[in-house]
């Protein structure tokens, strides 16, 4: 990890005795227990086979749960510690997953550190109104928004539609992106115009 990030991200990685160097990010996301209680939470530090998190919720050790996590998806893994301010989580993941997390994490910090244009239109919100239907050829489902950006948005939902088909969520039409456990991502026909991207943004 450390040859990659090169020279500009020394001081960013958090060495300690765990099998994977871990990247001090900041970034926000959505768990979501086995029982089905959602909750807000922000990270401390990412790695490419774990992390540790602020939350209000305190899982029980060894509890399983998903994470959606902005700019990079969804996370299936289970509790390993508890924090004074939340917990630490292990990934449930192929070897692929991680390598792809770490390639994630990498285009983060160079971004954060050398300003990769395009920012603008990465950042993501968490709008006042979560709940839609979104409508497909297969009918309607009520889905949870996770994340949004202008470009895209982040769903929680008991279904999972196949990957390239178009749905619509309120009046917005999109393409399904990919799965993760627990919902799936769309990417708009139109981008949101800047000047309507606000918290009372509507779909």
């Amino acid at each position: 990890m450390t040859g990659l990030l090169g020279r500009h991200l020394e001081g960013a990685l958090v060495h300690c005795e765990r099998r994977h160097a871990r990247v001090a990010v900041r970034l926000a996301g959505r768990g979501l227990l086995a029982d089905g209680a959602e909750f807000d939470l922000q990270t401390i530090d990412v790695s490419a086979g774990g992390m540790c998190l602020e939350a209000e919720v305190r899982p029980s050790l060894g509890q399983r749960l998903v994470v959606y996590l902005e700019l990079i998806g969804g996370l299936q893994g289970e509790v390993v510690r508890l924090t004074e301010d939340g917990f630490g989580m292990s990934f449930r993941a192929t070897l692929r997953k991680r390598d792809k997390i770490a390639d994630q994490l990498t285009w983060l910090i160079n971004r954060e550190h050398l300003g990769a244009d395009g920012e603008r239109g990465l950042e993501s919100i968490k709008p006042r109104r979560v709940d839609y239907s979104l409508t497909s050829e297969s009918g309607a489902a009520a889905v949870k928004i996770i994340d949004l950006s202008r470009s895209g948005v982040a769903l929680l939902s008991e279904v999972q539609p196949d990957k390239g088909l178009w749905v619509t969520i309120g009046r917005t039409r999109g393409r399904v992106l990919r799965s993760f456990p627990g919902g799936f991502a769309l990417e708009f026909a139109r981008a949101i115009p800047i000047e309507a991207f606000d918290p009372d943004v509507t779909l």
